[in-house]
C-alpha cells in the first residue's frame, strides 16, 4: 500500500464526518428549495392576472376575488413553509460566514437578524391572504386596501435583503470564503434593493431582486460542492 493511498484513507473520514462540510452542503440544499417553494405558488397566482403596484381599485378587487380558490390558497399556504425553509438558509449561511469572519462576528451576525426579516414578513403578512378569504364579500375599497399593505410590505422587505446581501458580500470581500465575484454581486444586489425602495411603485425593483435570487442560487450550488474556502484555502 503506497504512502498517497494511506493518506487518502486517513482523510476520508475525517472530511465525511466534518460538521461545516455538512452545514455547507445541507444550507445549499434547503436554499436551493427555498428558492423552489417560493417561487412556484408566486408564479401560479400571477397566472390569475396579478396587476401591479399601481393597480386602481377594481383591478385590485377583482384579482384579490379571482385568488378566492383553492390551489390558490394551498399556493400560500406553500409559501409559508418557503418562509420556513428560508430561515433555515440564512442560518446555515451566517454560520459559515461567522466561521470565516472571525471574531467579532458582526457583519453575519447582521446578515443573520436581517435576512430573517423578509421570511418573518412572508409568515405574519397576510393581507393578501385574508381578502381573497372572502372573496367577493370584501369591499372594493378594503380590498384595495389589503392589496396596498401587501405590496408595501413586500416593499419594506428589501430593505431587509438588501442588508442582508450587503452584509454578507462584505464578508466574502473580506475573507475571499467564495470568491471576490460573489462578495461584490451582493453588494450591488444589496444596494440596489435598498433603493429601490424609493421608487417602489416603478419597475426598478426587478433588476436588483432577481439578481439578489440568483446570486441565492449560486451560492447555493458552491455550497453544496463545498467550494468555501477558509483563510484562502479550500
Amino acid at each position: 500500500m503506497t504512502e498517497k493511498t494511506l493518506l487518502r484513507g486517513s482523510i476520508a473520514p475525517a472530511r465525511a464526518g466534518d460538521p461545516w462540510a455538512q452545514l455547507s452542503r445541507t444550507t445549499g440544499i434547503v436554499g436551493l428549495s427555498a428558492l423552489v417553494l417560493i417561487f412556484t405558488p408566486i408564479i401560479a397566482v400571477s397566472t390569475l392576472g396579478e396587476p401591479p403596484f399601481t393597480a386602481t381599485t377594481a383591478e385590485a378587487h377583482a384579482f384579490l376575488v379571482k385568488a378566492n380558490v383553492s390551489w390558490a390558497r394551498m399556493a400560500n399556504a406553500v409559501l409559508t413553509v418557503a418562509a420556513i425553509a428560508l430561515v433555515w438558509f440564512v442560518v446555515g449561511l451566517s454560520l459559515l460566514l461567522t466561521r470565516a469572519e472571525g471574531s467579532p462576528p458582526w457583519r453575519s451576525v447582521a446578515a443573520l437578524v436581517t435576512g430573517v426579516l423578509l421570511p418573518a414578513h412572508m409568515l405574519l403578512d397576510a393581507s393578501w391572504g385574508a381578502a381573497a378569504y372572502r372573496g367577493a364579500d370584501i369591499e372594493p375599497g378594503l380590498a384595495r386596501y389589503a392589496f396596498d399593505i401587501g405590496n408595501l410590505g413586500f416593499a419594506n422587505a428589501w430593505v431587509a435583503m438588501g442588508s442582508f446581501a450587503v452584509a454578507c458580500g462584505w464578508v466574502v470581500l473580506r475573507t475571499r470564503v467564495l470568491g471576490r465575484l460573489l462578495g461584490w454581486w451582493a453588494i450591488v444586489a444589496g444596494t440596489g434593493l435598498v433603493l429601490a425602495r424609493f421608487a417602489w411603485t416603478t419597475g426598478a425593483w426587478y433588476a436588483p431582486y432577481f439578481l439578489f435570487w440568483i446570486w441565492v442560487v449560486v451560492v447555493s450550488i458552491q455550497l453544496i460542492r463545498e467550494r468555501l474556502r477558509w483563510g484562502g484555502q479550500p
